[in-house]
């Protein structure tokens, strides 16, 4: 497999015809210029300094658009330039001021976030200034000549809050008020102790797993950077506030790229394995493998991929795991990007319960694209929509088609396992276009809702101008999140009335609780490879089943960077949920450092952690389901939750970790084990404890672990 990945990249990556392979570009456009006759050169050192911009070589790129800045001003550049590239050159600029202040500040002299969390802390003011300094001036300058111009004036409100000016400074016929970013709900503040810890990589966009490799009650964290020298990082958690980097000893080394992963036990021997994620984004460039890593039990992985008979050649960024046949082993569904002229199917493997996969996509009527019509697919994930016992899926897409719901039918008479696609005769008949989803339980009825983030900005060359609208609260074309209500098996579309019809730009994004209320909350990783689209994360809590409330700012969570994977995880068993938060945007020079957010909710709420194994069900229990009902106020009340890794870019841990509010005692704990159809209750079970139950036990194990002082 390593020699696979290194030949693909060699062939499809580093190439100049690949966008971002910032480095290689930088060298081709170098030598074009070269050769170019007079008249041509300057074309291609612009996009010479495009590149260099995007490679991170930000002080050279400056050099360069200072030198045709000047030019343009002086009218020197019209013979050599069309206007639409001359256009470029001052916004380019502006850029990499703005760039060059957040390498200066952020990068080299990075404190926590404290720089890049809107609004930002005194502690995060640039104490080197230049940078922002010459992009204001540009700023102000393009702002005079187009009053209308958004994205200008939102990186000019930016860049003064860097300097520790906003919002005095701000000429007032420019300035995005304060009150925009103001939280609906007084959340408290989740600190980033990421430094701390020695888990703040500092890489490209990529996946995260937060997880118990090793079986000892701790969580673990692996995380990926997209690039195919990008490295996987491995950390062991030692139990006593620290963590331990195994990458090399755990055999990791040669396992390199992946803009996403997320875990399973695909063979039930108990330990947690890793699908790796290739190819996304990079259409006809993306015909990358995927990997399989198979935990060994002793801290290392073994690439298994080739003899899994899971080696392929798709772009793609999105899978799901699940039991589909209920035969007690994890199956695999993987979601590709396909488009005009590209043509990649999705995948569907079931598992033969050996260690291998048999690829029965086309009888399960799982292709998803064909010659006929093709789908850019983004975000998939399973669930048991209908309550039928039968894991269903559901496929965001790009591209204003139409997402797709497929319902499990079960096994024919022939053994083939069947899927039917009836989104629109489901209340799913709406074109979106649409990145991360996943399904959850919002308001706890007992019936798996959907949620999907929009990714589609009006005509402008970024997000910007529509953040800014939204935060304005005006017109904008830009596409919203959707949540969709489940009634018995058919969805509604209630996103307007719980208060989510605002843009949800994200890539990364995944829900957990922030509060231990027993309401799952919502955690947008926003962004796009756009250097200008320094846009803030958006966090939204739950109330009560009934509102979202955007609480980014209170709970000090509105990073700028590139967010990509979110993992929930309980990573100091303290009873609350933390988060880790994959940053780092797509080219070469935007890398930025990961965040872990610490939970302050830990003596708030009530909780209840369940680790779950699985004898006739998968080991790893994946989409079985947990009712736990407490007395709240004297009344009874029954929160549901479903073994899954969460979104669909970023995976949590399979440990069940469930906040109970205000509840005084469990009444029971209810068991319904994926698969197997097994149900078992638990009438003895103790608020704020760690559980394991083993299918088939009828006694649950307490598990006595102490909280851990990071």
């Amino acid at each position: 497999m390593p020699e696979i990945i290194q030949r693909t990249a060699e062939e499809q990556f580093y190439i100049p015809e690949n966008i971002y392979a910032s480095s290689i570009r930088i060298a081709y456009f170098d030598s074009l210029s070269r050769i170019a006759p007079k008249g041509q050169k300057e074309r291609f050192n612009l996009k010479k300094a495009d590149a260099l911009l995007y490679a991170g070589r930000t002080v050279e790129a400056i050099k360069i658009l200072e030198d045709l800045w000047a030019k343009s001003n002086r009218s020197a550049l019209r013979y050599e330039l069309d206007a639409h590239e001359e256009e470029k050159i001052g916004p380019l600029l502006a850029v990499a001021y703005m760039r060059l202040g957040e390498q200066q500040n952020c990068i080299h002299h990075h404190k926590a976030s404290a720089s890049c969390i809107i609004p930002i802390d005194p502690e995060g003011y640039h104490q080197a200034p230049e940078g922002s300094r010459k992009a204001i001036a540009l700023y102000e300058k393009f702002l005079s000549q187009d009053y209308h111009d958004y994205s200008s004036r939102w990186l000019l409100n930016i860049a003064y809050m860097t300097l520790g000016e906003y919002p005095e400074g701000v000429p007032e016929k420019w300035l995005i008020p304060e009150s925009v970013f103001e939280s609906e709900y007084p959340l408290k503040k989740f600190e980033d102790i990421a430094p701390k810890l020695g888990l703040n990589v500092n890489d490209l966009s990529g996946g995260s797993i937060v997880d118990d490799f090793n079986n000892d009650n701790l969580l673990d964290v692996l995380v990926s950077s997209w690039f195919p020298s990008g490295k996987l990082n491995f950390f062991i958690n030692d139990g006593k506030g620290g963590f331990i980097e195994k990458t090399s000893a755990a055999g990791l080394e040669e396992v390199q790229g992946g803009l996403n992963m997320l875990q399973t036990d695909y063979n039930n021997d108990g330990f947690i394995d890793v699908l790796v994620l290739r190819g996304a984004w990079m259409e006809k460039l993306g015909k990358h493998p995927n990997s399989l890593l198979r935990n060994n039990g002793d801290n290392t992985f073994t690439d298994v991929t080739i003899e899994a008979g899971l080696l392929s050649f798709h772009p793609t960024q999105t899978a799901t795991w699940a039991d589909f046949d209920n035969d007690g082993w994890i199956d695999l569904f993987i979601g590709n990007e396909s488009g005009k002229d590209n043509f990649h199917p999705s995948e569907f493997y079931r598992n033969n319960g050996d260690g291998t996969f048999s690829n029965q996509t086309a009888s399960a009527g799982l292709s998803v694209s064909n010659e006929q019509e093709s789908y850019f697919v983004k975000g998939v994930t399973s669930a048991d929509f209908n309550n039928d016992g039968w894991m269903d899926i559901y496929i965001s897409t790009l591209h204003s088609s139409r997402n797709l719901l497929f319902i499990n039918k079960g096994i024919d008479k022939k053994g083939n396992l069947k899927f039917k696609e009836e989104g629109a005769q489901r209340g799913l008949e709406e074109k979106i276009s649409s990145f991360p989803t996943w399904s959850f339980d919002y308001n706890n009825d007992g019936w798996v809702d959907l949620f999907v983030a929009g990714y589609r900005r009006s005509n402008f060359y970024n997000i910007v101008p529509d953040i800014v609208s939204d935060y304005l609260k005006e017109p904008n074309r830009a596409e919203t999140m959707r949540l969709y209500q489940n009634n018995n098996g058919s969805f509604t579309n209630v996103t307007s009335e719980v208060g989510l019809n605002k843009i949800g730009y994200a890539m990364g994004a995944n829900y957990g609780d922030l509060d231990n209320d027993g309401y799952p909350d919502i955690y947008l990783s926003t962004g796009e490879v756009s250097f200008e689209s320094i846009i803030p994360n958006r966090v939204f809590r739950n109330d009560s089943g009934e509102k979202f409330q955007d609480v980014t700012t209170a709970g000090g969570l509105g990073h700028v960077q590139k967010g990509h994977a979110v993992s929930f995880s309980d990573i100091d068993n303290d009873g609350d949920q933390d988060i880790q938060v994959v940053l780092g945007g797509a080219y070469e020079g935007d890398n930025f450092f990961n965040s872990v957010y610490l939970n302050p909710y830990q003596d708030e709420n009530n909780w209840i952690t369940l680790k779950l194994e699985g004898t006739k069900a998968n080991r790893a229990a994946i989409g079985s389901k947990i009712e736990v009902t407490v007395i709240e106020d004297g009344s009874s009340r029954t929160i549901f939750h479903t073994i899954g890794s969460g979104g669909s870019f970023g995976a949590s841990t399979l440990r069940a970790q469930i906040g109970l509010g205000k509840a005084s005692e469990i009444k029971e704990v209810k068991i319904k084990w994926a698969g197997s159809g097994t149900t078992q209750v638990f009438t003895n079970l103790k608020l704020n404890s760690f559980y394991k139950i083993t299918e088939g036990n009828s006694e649950a194990q307490e598990l006595h672990l102490k909280p851990i002082v990071l």
